[in-house]
């Protein structure tokens, strides 16, 4: 791997095309370098330097065309046999904070992205706040 800074910008990047979220909203998280390093400790180095290095020049190669980045992203790096899994692992890692079904932290569990979606809090982790059970929960 080129250095570790690239590959945690390579990381993030990627990570916002596969999640839907912002660059701002993953890395306000608190979790990328912690997520990061859970991808590379978990999985065999040259699977994951390979994976950075496609995504790179998947990102480099279709930045300017949204279609022809979701195109390349889905057919380079979602399917189940390249990577051994890895974009898939790293969607549930961010929206539910685990690996491979094992959470990855407490602190995992209260900033995964699936609160944000559900419009809901982690349950007995990060209260909505006083007086929040007079307002009315969003319309769907």
């Amino acid at each position: 791997m080129k250095s570790i800074d690239n590959g945690i910008a390579i990381f993030r990047d990627i990570s916002v095309h596969l999640t839907g979220f912002t660059s701002m909203e993953l890395t306000g998280t608190g979790m990328l370098e912690t997520y990061y390093h859970v991808m590379v400790n978990k999985n065999n180095l040259g699977v994951v330097e390979d994976f950075l290095a496609a995504a790179a020049k998947i990102l480099a190669e279709n930045s300017k065309d949204p279609a022809k980045l979701r195109s390349a992203i889905l057919n380079n790096l979602m399917p189940d046999g390249l990577y051994s899994g890895l974009a898939q692992n790293i969607i549930t890692m961010w929206y539910l904070g685990s690996w491979v079904n094992e959470i990855i932290s407490p602190q995992s569990y209260v900033q995964g992205m699936i609160w944000s979606v559900a419009n809901a809090h982690p349950p007995g982790a990060k209260q909505p706040g006083f007086a929040s059970w007079n307002v009315a929960p969003p319309q769907l």
